[in-house]
C-alpha cells in the first residue's frame, strides 16, 4: 500500500535546521479536546484549574495563564499552581505575568530552579546584575537548567565583575563532550564586551575557519563580531564560502546579505544582548534534542526569554515561531512570526511557515492565498511554487498541483532540480491524474537521486504492482523497501498484495495479517486481507474484513467496490480486488 508523504515542500523550504541545526519538537498523540465555551468568570478553584488545563490542551497559553491566576487567588500557596502559572506564562512570552508567580514559587521552595531562573532574568532585564548573579550561582549544574548555566553565569558576571571571572564560567563548555562552538562564540562576545578586541578576534577566527560547518545562527554572531571589529572583508569571505558550500537559497541568502550590511549590525554588545544570545543558544540546544513534551516546552521558554532580553532578535522569532507551530500553538506562532516584516531577513521563510500554520488551522484558502502572493512577489524562486504544489496535492487538486510543480521545475538549471523530494511530489500528483509515463519517469529519477528511501521505493513498487504494469519489478522494489523498513505496516501490506497478485495466496495472507496488526485502522489494508481470505476459502473472515474496511472511511470509489464484494464476493478468476 502507498502512504502519502504529508508535506514535502516544507522539508525543502522551511529552514529551522539551516538556522539552528536539526530540531525536533515533541508532540502529543492524545486526541484533541473539543472546544467548549468556558466563561472567564468561572467560579471555584476546580473550575478555574480545569479551565486552565482545557486551554492548555487547546494550545492557548494566554487563556490558560488567566485561569491559573484566578486559581491562585483562591489557593495562593498551591505549589503546582504556582509552577504551572509562571511556566505557562513564560511559554507565551508574558513575563509580566510569569515573574510574580515565579517569585512566589522560588520563595516557597528551593527546588524551583525554573522559577529561580525566571526571577534572575527579571532582575537582569532591569539591570539589577548584583541580584541576578547570586540566584544563578545557587543553581546546580545537575538541575533542569544546568546545561545552560555556564553561559548564563558568564553574562551575569560580565556587567560588574572582572573579565577573568566571566570567562572562567564558560569552562564546562570547553570540556570533552562539551559545546566547543558555543564556548568559542561566547568567549569572543564576552571579550568584545570588555573591549578586548584582539582576544575576541582569536575566538571569532576559530569559528570563521569552519564557517561552512556552522548553523546560520552562529554565522550571524561571527559576522557581527567581524563587522564591529573592523574586518568586513572576513565577512564577505565567510558568506561566500557558506554560499559555495550550501548553495543559493532564498531562505539563507537574505540573512547572509544582512550579515554584511553595517546598518543591520548592532554597534555594540549590551549585557542584555549577551544574555539573550545565551538563552537563544540554550533554546536551540534543547530543540535539537527535544524528545519529550516538557523539553519542547522548556525550549520555548528559553526562546521567549531570549526575546524578552532582546526583542530585536529576529532570528529567534523565526525559530521560536516554528517551534510553537510544531507544538500546535498556531496563534502564538503567528503572533511572533507576523512581527517579522517584509525586507527583514527571514521574511520569506516566515511567510512559508505562516502559510503552513494556516493550513494546519484548517484555513486552506488563506494558506493558498499567502503562497500565491509569495510566488507573485518572487517569481524566480521555485520554493514558493513547490509549496503551492504541495498544498494543492494535499487538497487533492492534483492537476493544479502538477502545474505548480512544472513551474518550479522550469526555474532550475536545465529544468532539472537536484532534490529527489520534488520529483517524488510531482510523480505522486501525476499518478493521481493518470499521467503514468511522466509519473514513473519522475519516480525513477527520484530513486536515482535517493536509492534507499523506503517510502519512495514502496510507492513506485506498489503502483507497478497495482496497475499490473510490471509486477516482478514492482515486487523487487517493495522487497528492497521491506529490507529497509521491515516493521512498516504499509510496506508489509504492499509485499503481501504483490504476493497475492502473483498467486502466492498463503504467503500473502501471512503478510497481510501482519499489516492489519500494524495498521488496524486503514481501510485498504483491511480490504486486501479480506480479498486474500476469500481466495483461500475463509469466506466469513473475508466478509468481516470488508465490513470493517467500510467503517474506516474509505474513499467513495473504494466504498462502492467493497460493497460489491460484500454482495457477491470475488469473481472466481479474479486475482485483484480493483
Amino acid at each position: 500500500m502507498i502512504r502519502l508523504p504529508s508535506s514535502i515542500a516544507l522539508s525543502l523550504a522551511l529552514t529551522a535546521s539551516v538556522l539552528a541545526g536539526p530540531a525536533t519538537a515533541a508532540s502529543s498523540n492524545a486526541a484533541p479536546v473539543p472546544r467548549l465555551r468556558i466563561e472567564p468568570g468561572s467560579r471555584g478553584l476546580a473550575g478555574a484549574y480545569l479551565a486552565a488545563r482545557h486551554a492548555e490542551a487547546n494550545a492557548d497559553s494566554n487563556t490558560a495563564t488567566a485561569f491559573l491566576e484566578r486559581a491562585l487567588i483562591l489557593d495562593p500557596d498551591n505549589q503546582q499552581l504556582l509552577r504551572q502559572a509562571f511556566f505557562t506564562a513564560a511559554q507565551a512570552g508574558d513575563f509580566a505575568r510569569a515573574l510574580p508567580a515565579a517569585k512566589r514559587a522560588m520563595d516557597s521552595s528551593r527546588q524551583q530552579t525554573l522559577a529561580a531562573l525566571v526571577v534572575a532574568l527579571g532582575h537582569f532585564k532591569k539591570g539589577e546584575y548584583e541580584l541576578a548573579g547570586p540566584i544563578l550561582e545557587k543553581m546546580s549544574l545537575q538541575s533542569q537548567v544546568g546545561f545552560a548555566l555556564p553561559m548564563l553565569r558568564a553574562w551575569a558576571d560580565a556587567p560588574h565583575l572582572p573579565v577573568e571571572r566571566s570567562l572562567s564560567e564558560l569552562a564546562p563548555l570547553n570540556a570533552p563532550n562539551g559545546a566547543t562552538d558555543l564556548y568559542n562564540v561566547m568567549s569572543a562576545m564576552i571579550n568584545e564586551f570588555y573591549g578586548r578586541g584582539p582576544q575576541a578576534l582569536t575566538y571569532y577566527d576559530i569559528l570563521g575557519g569552519k564557517i561552512d560547518q556552522l548553523p546560520l545562527s552562529l554565522v550571524r554572531l561571527v559576522s557581527a563580531g567581524y563587522m564591529r571589529l573592523g574586518q568586513p572583508e572576513k565577512v564577505k569571505a565567510m558568506t561566500d564560502k557558506y554560499r559555495a558550500t550550501h548553495g543559493a537559497s532564498p531562505f539563507s541568502d537574505d540573512y547572509l546579505d544582512a550579515f554584511a550590511d553595517p546598518k543591520r549590525v548592532p554597534k555594540k554588545i549590551t549585557p542584555q544582548d549577551g544574555m539573550g544570545e545565551a538563552m537563544f543558544a540554550a533554546a536551540q540546544m534543547l530543540l535539537q534534542n527535544a524528545n519529550t513534551s516538557f523539553s519542547a516546552q522548556l525550549a520555548v521558554v528559553y526562546g521567549q526569554a531570549a526575546l524578552y532580553m532582546n526583542p530585536d532578535l529576529g532570528i529567534a522569532r523565526r525559530i521560536m515561531g516554528a517551534a510553537l507551530a510544531q507544538r500546535s500553538h498556531f496563534e502564538e506562532s503567528n503572533a511572533i512570526l507576523s512581527s517579522i516584516k517584509k525586507g527583514e531577513p527571514g521574511y520569506i521563510a516566515v511567510q512559508m511557515q505562516l502559510a503552513d500554520n494556516y493550513e494546519r488551522m484548517n484555513r486552506a484558502p488563506d494558506a493558498l492565498a499567502m503562497l500565491q502572493r509569495i510566488a507573485k512577489e518572487e517569481p524566480s524562486w521555485p520554493e514558493s511554487f513547490i509549496a503551492i504544489g504541495d498544498h494543492l496535492r494535499r487538497e487533492k487538486k492534483f492537476a493544479e498541483a502538477v502545474d505548480a510543480y512544472d513551474r518550479a521545475f522550469k526555474l532550475y538549471p536545465k529544468g532539472e532540480p537536484t532534490s529527489w523530494q520534488l520529483y517524488y511530489a510531482r510523480g505522486i500528483a501525476l499518478e493521481r491524474i493518470k499521467q503514468f509515463d511522466r509519473s514513473y519517469k519522475d519516480f525513477r529519477q527520484a530513486i536515482k537521486l535517493n536509492p534507499d528511501d523506503a517510502g519512495l521505493l514502496n510507492y513506485l513498487g506498489y503502483s507497478l504492482v497495482e496497475r499490473n504494469v510490471d509486477v516482478a519489478e514492482g515486487r523487487q522494489l517493495i522487497e528492497k523497501a521491506f529490507k529497509l523498513k521491515p516493521e512498516d505496516g504499509y510496506i508489509i501490506d504492499s509485499l503481501g498484495w504483490a504476493m497475492f497478485l502473483m498467486g502466492e495466496t498463503e504467503k500473502a495472507v501471512a503478510q497481510l495479517e501482519k499489516a492489519v496488526e500494524s495498521n488496524p485502522s486503514d481501510p485498504t489494508i483491511n480490504e486486501h486481507l479480506g480479498d486474500a481470505y476469500w481466495k483461500i476459502g475463509r469466506r466469513q473472515e473475508a466478509m468481516f474484513q470488508w465490513r470493517r474496511a467500510l467503517t474506516l472511511e474509505p474513499e467513495d470509489r473504494q466504498r462502492s467496490e467493497i460493497q460489491s464484494k460484500l454482495a457477491q464476493g470475488l469473481a472466481r478468476n479474479d486475482t485483484k480486488s480493483q
